[in-house]
């Protein structure tokens, strides 16, 4: 009894508002109004725990909590996915979770909020179980998911797993990624890398590696084949990160270095420039060289507009500000990650509507939507 108090003086409090002629209060509000960080984020994880015990089905519930927590006029959703790594990797423990249930127990959903960061804890949960085979054994997993982005977030996760696994050690990590194939690996390794940029301030229950380079341009150059998926989250894990306005701010994080070292760099830049989709396009067509552009364009959080045909064609006619040759490069990106957005549905029924100079790239990005995506999300 003890252990739903919390969700049963929320409904005790609910059912009082509600006779008094108040306005409700928010779902978990009682979590929202803690104003230290840490403390608000183990009330989250605790109710949210809860939540998912009580359902039964993990793999149903995370699709609605989804829809309350985007539903709620509160930090919630902004926080869930990072929320639920915590909760996906205490429900699998609590649950004895092995890899054979996995499937079972995977969100069925597409939203890369709380769901996806809930199916990503599970499979960290793991770790122990995939390092015994190299990640090969979750992998069978992970292809088996009815979804193009479930499949790959499942790759990504098993970075952060053969990390945990590995106790943080990198080049043990990138190695197993490697052994599973050009078809998976680089999806592998940038989870490898990320988690590693997290482990660096001990975030989300990681432990800091031993002998840790703190510099990406050491690190990523040790892994010149991946390296734009060892930038590509380094920002984004600087707390505090970079403060990003404008074109010559994400130039000079990257000065000096070229090729995948660049582009990773600049598609890591990208992503931790905290706009909407659109405005992040607009800085990336503000680049000069083609290359950087492209690269720019990588860490377009295009996802937040997937489903929203207005919204998804307004990028396409973005990218006809872009450099002259990185315009098509910039169709074929969004046609493909909207085609993993959305199943592969993108091709026939989201291609055929953007620009005409841009029908062809976005089509033939679209059928390229099974190669690895590596900077995505």
């Amino acid at each position: 009894m003890k252990a739903f108090a919390p969700a049963l003086l929320a409904a005790a409090v609910l059912a009082g508002s509600a006779a008094a002629g108040t306005p409700p209060k928010p779902w978990l509000w009682q979590c929202e109004q803690i104003h230290l960080e840490q403390a608000k984020d183990a009330c989250y994880v605790r109710l949210l725990l809860l939540e998912i015990d009580r359902s039964g089905d993990p793999a149903t519930e995370l699709p609605r909590i989804d829809a309350r927590a985007k539903a709620q006029p509160t930090s919630l959703y902004a926080r869930c996915h990072m929320l639920m790594h915590v909760v996906g990797r205490q429900w699998a423990r609590q649950h004895h979770l092995a890899l054979d249930g996995l499937q079972q127990v995977v969100p069925r959903s597409n939203d890369p909020g709380c769901s996806a960061g809930f199916g990503m804890g599970l499979v960290m949960a793991l770790g122990p179980q995939i390092i015994a085979t190299g990640g090969k054994s979750a992998l069978k997993t992970c292809e088996r998911l009815p979804t193009r982005l479930r499949q790959f977030t499942c790759v990504h996760s098993l970075g952060h797993a053969l990390m945990r696994g590995y106790h943080e050690t990198i080049f043990l990590a990138v190695d197993a990624c490697r052994r599973l194939g050009p078809r998976y690996a680089p999806d592998c390794a940038q989870g490898a890398f990320h988690d590693y940029w997290i482990s660096l301030r001990g975030a989300d229950e990681t432990t800091s590696p031993l002998h840790a380079v703190t510099s990406p341009r050491r690190l990523c150059a040790r892994y010149a084949r991946y390296a734009l998926a060892c930038w590509y989250r380094y920002w984004i894990e600087q707390a505090p990160g970079p403060v990003i306005v404008n074109v010559r701010d994400l130039l000079g994080l990257c000065r000096g270095l070229a090729g995948l070292q660049r582009a990773g760099c600049i598609a890591g830049a990208g992503k931790d420039f905290y706009d909407s989709p659109l405005a992040q396009t607009r800085l990336c067509a503000s680049l000069h060289g083609p290359a950087d552009a492209l690269a720019c364009v990588r860490g377009v959080a295009n996802q937040a507009y997937a489903g929203q045909p207005r919204r998804e064609l307004a990028l396409f006619r973005a990218c006809a500000r872009m450099p002259a040759g990185a315009r098509a490069g910039c169709a074929a990106w969004f046609g493909k990650t909207f085609n993993v957005l959305e199943n592969g549905r993108f091709l026939a029924d989201g291609c055929p509507k953007v620009i005409v100079a841009f029908r062809a790239a976005c089509a033939a990005g679209a059928r390229r939507w099974g190669e690895p995506l590596v900077t995505f999300s």
